[in-house]
């Protein structure tokens, strides 16, 4: 689980990312991106639509996205809030697949901070 002040929750929220965020289109899954230009920690929601059959479906593919999502939130600069859109070949994607195309997405968008807290 993501921390409370880590999340997306409010449909606004992810409307603003939607309408005005930036986005990159990867196998797995889709990321909007929009820059708030705060000082809060950056926020994540994660999406997954009725193309997943089941609710069993749809909540595996969620957790594997906010797995590869925990891993990255530390390297995450602040003031964004982002919008992760899953496709159905998230579900059988290897998960090491998930994390390097969050990764190279989050580098797209000149977002990701490198070790040394620079964006990339």
């Amino acid at each position: 689980m993501l921390p409370r002040t880590a999340r997306l929750r409010k449909r606004h929220e992810f409307e603003r990312a939607y309408q005005q965020g930036r986005r990159v289109r990867m196998a797995t899954f889709t990321i909007y991106v929009y820059p708030r230009r705060d000082e809060q920690p950056t926020r994540i929601g994660i999406v997954a639509g009725r193309r997943f059959d089941t609710h069993v479906r749809r909540n595996r593919v969620k957790r594997r996205l906010r797995a590869a999502c925990r891993a990255l939130l530390p390297h995450l600069p602040m003031g964004y809030d982002m919008v992760l859109v899953a496709h159905p070949s998230a579900l059988n994607a290897p998960f090491e697949q998930i994390q390097r195309e969050l990764s190279l997405a989050l580098r797209q968008l000149h977002i990701l901070k490198a070790e040394g807290g620079t964006p990339l």
